[in-house]
């Protein structure tokens, strides 16, 4: 497999044929200056212009490695200018010849310059409000810094100046230098609150939303973990995040996939430009992925050394702390990165369990008091370089690593059982589970680059997990007697993969086409000394190839998509050496998807359908069994099988407002059920298990206005399945809804601090054969920056009035198991980030295999 992968990387890169690069930075020049050394920079083409007639246009402009042509085309932007090549002579002249011209610059209400605003020159009309009877006469678009140049020969013209979000601008002006104009931002009355308006929050993409994060008050709340906890749909934090309806999305940061959270952390809200929320991905991302989000962040500007430098402590019963040090240096094309992360953390729960178990003719009840506490040392590296031949051709290589220098699971479990209402006995349980694991690895490459109009995205990725797990239990009892129990787990898993798009543009719209090939094997070895579990030994072998095509058409105000996915998935699997039929299978599924999307303005609606699947993590598919108790056992099952989804889901967005519906049928549904383990000794086993089917239905609704200083975001969020549990043995209908709603209230006291109050509130529900109670959090934070920003302070309390507690219920034909878990969630912390010329990363690499990785 990775033979294949570097042979076609090579051929892929012979494609590329070198020519004469520049790469400038220019802020406020004149055009004509900076013409005059792009042709002193090249010895290929003489370039021709009339002096006279540029120098009053400007340039802010920064590129790296562009031929000749391509950075002339980034320096004239939108102003009017004619360019002619002849052999090795390029000709370049303003097309509107008049003398005089108007000359401005926009930005906003704190004074930075806003890009891409219209400004129209009309005839002078008599009044500043009305020019619907004059005549237009020219008009232009403003630059990076908010510059613009518009040639005109009336000597008195009514200017017009206009951004979506803010309130237009007319003037009556003469021609020459007027200076800035300053756009305020829209206004207007809600029942008597003036509500300022912005840029649209939100908006369609292919699939999903797009967040506008640049132009909100979350642009500098910290990193990029910090931001995504925020955004509308999703929930979670430290790495862990889930879209509503969807689950686990995959991440990206400007199409690099994530892989280790901690880049979430290294990445800071400020270098973001926007988020993509998609919730019905396209062809070619794995059928396995459930939803996307992707991070895309601001243009990368300047060379040279940055540093960024994190430290954070919090405390819940214990401290904890997490600190990390990025170093970057670019020059031209090259850059080069190095990462190092050290983490001390600590887990604890405090978990009350009521168990009632009916195997045989005899009802056992049993209550347990298990207290959790868990900790770790952990250190991670990882380091790359990227380089950018030009803007169509870039190639990167980037290795990452982590160390678990320590590691140790504890627990005092006292159990206390009843035998059809009598007292049958008493156990003590401790457990202390030591972990030993080599260092984790992972090498991923990626080469993107351009063959005239063809766009070619390769990337491979190789990876390896060790792991040692050395499990003693000693349970003492006067009722029944005393044992150990002494458990050693050897697990070994390793991935090769490789991925390839490539794009084409067709008529309207880009045609895109690939393969994706994954190769998988995992080892694992439990071993028992006292034989009280048996032991096992497995090895899984999983190859993925998949093809897949899409297309993307853009028709005025509409966007439309359609793809197709295909992948063979083969798998053996072996128990002691010898193979298992029956979970040795082969899969040959296909994947549609579409789309349609209309947008204009603020007004957008999509819908979409998809089909995706979703293959059991490897931990579900060992026979490795677990010991819990005497009477309960947890436990995989080789014979589980993927479920397929189909999904339609329908979206509305107005602004700052966004609402999204859908339904989801899940065929082969697998979720954890309690089954007869051992009959004769009246043991139980919890494991995993397909079902017929099930049936989701879903809804959110977002709303994030702004009351001046006061910027709240509010999220309501319905949620329900249709499963059919009392057919496989549940005492009664398990089809609860969920109601959710989430108040996140910033407060901006000032440009560089602000504060938040968060509450949200999840109603009681059923999923899959489990209730959950209802559970309610009040989080706050207040953040400072010093330094012009280079010093960021945030101060944070989370679960305030320490009510984040889960309790569920899962019922099973053999009886069912309460659960109350407190997991210490109540914390106090600190962070402190300081940054250094920070400019965001060149590396491109958006990974292979990601899904699998993912089940590893």
């Amino acid at each position: 497999m990775k033979k294949y992968i570097f042979t076609a990387l090579l051929c892929v890169l012979t494609l590329y044929t070198q020519a004469q690069r520049v790469s400038r930075s220019y802020l406020n020049e004149p055009l004509s200056k900076v013409l005059e050394d792009l042709n002193a920079t090249t010895s290929e083409k003489t370039i021709y212009f009339i002096y006279d007639e540029l120098e009053d246009f400007t340039v802010t402009s920064h590129f790296t490695n562009l031929p000749i042509k391509e950075a002339i085309r980034e320096v004239i932007g939108f102003y009017p200018m004619k360019v002619t090549y002849e052999d090795d002579r390029i000709f370049i002249e303003c097309t509107q010849k008049e003398d005089t011209k108007v000359i401005g610059r926009v930005i906003d209400e704190s004074g930075k310059p806003i890009e891409f605003a219209n400004i129209s020159l009309h005839s002078a009309s008599k009044t500043h409000t009305n020019n619907k009877n004059s005549t237009y006469i020219n008009g232009g678009v403003s630059n990076e810094n908010g510059d613009f140049v518009i040639p005109c020969k009336a000597q008195k013209i009514t200017l017009k100046v206009s951004y979506i979000g803010y309130k237009t601008v007319i003037r009556n002006v003469g021609v020459g230098n007027i200076g800035s104009i300053t756009l305020q931002p829209e206004t207007y009355m809600v029942k008597g609150v003036e509500v300022k308006g912005e840029i649209p929050q939100y908006k369609l993409a292919q699939g999903g939303m797009t967040v506008d994060v640049q132009h909100s008050i979350l642009h500098d709340i910290g990193t990029a973990d910090d931001l995504l906890s925020m955004i509308p749909m999703v929930q979670g934090k430290d790495g862990k995040f889930e879209v509503l309806a969807k689950g686990e999305p995959e991440i990206y940061i400007n199409n690099k996939k994530v892989r280790d959270p901690s880049e979430l952390k290294q990445l800071k809200s400020v270098e973001i430009k926007s988020v993509d929320v998609i919730t019905a991905p396209g062809a070619r991302y794995n059928a396995e992925v459930n939803a996307v989000i992707r991070i895309k962040t601001l243009k990368s500007q300047g060379d040279g050394f940055s540093l960024m430098a994190t430290t954070q402590t919090w405390k819940n019963n214990k401290w904890n702390n997490y600190d990390d040090l990025n170093l970057k240096y670019r020059t031209g094309g090259l850059e080069t990165f190095a990462t190092v992360a050290l983490e001390n953390g600590h887990y604890s729960n405090d978990q009350d369990d009521d168990q009632e178990l009916h195997i045989t003719n005899d009802l056992f009840n049993a209550h347990a008091d298990l207290p959790v506490r868990s900790s770790w040392t952990e250190l991670q590296y990882k380091g790359g370089l990227s380089y950018d031949f030009n803007a169509d051709h870039s190639i990167g290589l980037s290795f990452s690593s982590q160390k678990l220098f320590y590691g140790a699971f504890k627990s005092d479990m006292k159990q206390h059982y009843l035998k059809n209402g009598a007292f049958d006995g008493d156990v003590r349980l401790t457990t202390d589970i030591r972990e030993k694991n080599r260092p984790v690895w992972e090498l991923n490459s990626y080469y993107i680059g351009k063959a005239g109009k063809l766009g070619i995205d390769l990337n491979a990725t190789v990876l390896r997990q060790e792991s040692e797990n050395n499990n003693n239990q000693l349970e003492t009892s006067e009722q029944y007697g005393n044992r150990t129990i002494t458990t050693l787990t050897n697990e070994d898993r390793r991935m090769a993969a490789g991925k390839l798009v490539l794009t084409y543009p067709v008529w309207k719209g880009e045609l895109s086409g690939g393969s994706e090939a994954t190769s998988t094997k995992s080892q694992g070895h439990n071993y028992n000394q006292e034989n009280i579990i048996p032991e096992s030994d497995t090895e899984m072998k999983e190859n993925n190839i998949a093809g897949f095509a899409e297309y993307d058409l853009q028709l005025g105000h509409w966007h439309l998509n359609a793809g197709l996915r295909y992948e063979h998935v083969s798998a053996e699997y072996t128990s002691f050496g010898i193979r298992q039929e029956e979970p040795s299978r082969t899969y040959n599924d296909w994947f549609p998807n579409l789309s349609a999307a209309w947008q204009k303005d603020k007004w957008g609606a999509q819908l979409s359908y998809s089909k995706r699947i979703t293959r059991p993590p490897y931990n579900m598919l060992t026979s490795m069994v677990i010991y819990d108790s005497r009477m309960f056992y947890e436990g995989g099952n080789p014979l589980l099988r993927p479920s397929v989804r189909q999904s339609i889901d329908f979206s509305l967005t107005y602004s700052w407002l966004n609402f999204t519906t859908g339904f989801t049928r899940e065929k082969d549904f697998f979720t954890h059920v309690g089954n007869i383990y051992d009959e004769e000794n009246e043991i139980a086993i919890f494991m995993p298990d397909n079902f017929d089917h099930q049936d989701r239905v879903y809804a959110t609704l977002v709303a994030s206005p702004k009351f001046g200083f006061w910027q709240p975001q509010a999220t309501l969020h319905y949620y329900q399945q249709m499963f059919d549990a009392e057919k496989y043995g549940a005492p009664k209908k398990l089809n609860k809804p969920e109601f959710s709603f989430n108040l996140s209230n910033w407060f901006e006291i000032n440009p560089t601090a602000k504060a938040l109050v968060q509450a949200s509130y999840s109603g009681s529900n059923h999923w899959g054969f489990m209730y959950r109670g209802s559970n309610f959090i009040v989080n706050a934070r207040l953040q400072k920056t010093f330094l012009k920003g280079q010093l960021s302070t945030t101060l944070y309390a989370n679960d305030i009035f320490r009510t984040a507690k889960h309790k569920t219920i899962t019922y099973y034909a053999i009886g069912q198991t309460a659960q109350d878990v407190y997991t210490y969630t109540q914390s106090v912390g600190l962070t402190l980030s300081y940054n250094f010329n920070v400019s965001n990363s060149k590396y491109k690499g958006t990974g292979a295999g990601n899904d699998e990785r993912n089940r590893l």
